[in-house]
């Protein structure tokens, strides 16, 4: 079984981020067409017939996230100096405990799974994540997110929070320097994890 869906009104140059958005929720684009300078879009989507382990709902969220919120607007130190809980952070990896320096958004998911008394990836590697518990069929508050950033093995991680249009935000380590929740591009999206 499946779910058809007819988009409509899309600017032209809106239509690659709606098409990756599809895409990213495992969904196809059966015809597209223009319509008044507008484009509309028929997708298909594959319908769910058993919940995920953990439901897309606002109120079920993951333990990690009270304590990754705790820890927002931890920020690197300027110059030479090193703020001893990011390197903290690198410690729950195979890093060890290394300078803020060094890239820490895997170190900070580590660190938030690890403090909610699950076992993290040890790895500083955000794409380490991409086979970490199991793929969710939807955006679940709180799930893992990875996110592409130019070649493998580069990538980027955070925890899902909600969408901004077409952009999904995560709150995440190492984000301009610091803890905090930003945008990025929902086609840039390669996995959403959930624990086991």
């Amino acid at each position: 079984m499946s779910i058809t869906r007819i988009i409509t009104n899309i600017p032209s140059k809106k239509v690659p981020f709606v098409i990756a958005a599809i895409k990213a929720d495992k969904g196809q684009v059966l015809e597209q067409f223009p319509e008044n300078g507008n484009v509309t879009i028929i997708a298909e989507f594959p319908e769910i017939t058993k919940s995920p382990e953990f439901p897309a709902n606002e109120s079920i969220e993951f333990t990690w996230m009270n304590i990754a919120r705790q820890e927002l607007d931890i920020k690197e130190v300027p110059g030479t100096g090193s703020n001893p809980r990011i390197e903290a952070y690198h410690a729950t990896t195979t890093l060890g405990s290394k300078t803020d320096a060094v890239p820490w958004c895997s170190s900070f998911v580590n660190f938030c799974v690890e403090q909610s008394r699950l076992k993290g990836t040890k790895s500083a590697l955000a794409r380490s994540w991409a086979s970490w518990g199991k793929e969710t069929p939807s955006f679940t508050p709180g799930c893992i997110v990875v996110l592409e950033r130019g070649k493998p093995p580069n990538g980027y991680v955070g925890f899902y929070v909600g969408m901004d249009g077409m952009n999904v935000q995560l709150l995440g380590g190492n984000q301009r320097n610091t803890v905090s929740i930003a945008s990025f591009d929902s086609a840039r999206v390669i996995a959403k994890r959930i624990p086991e």
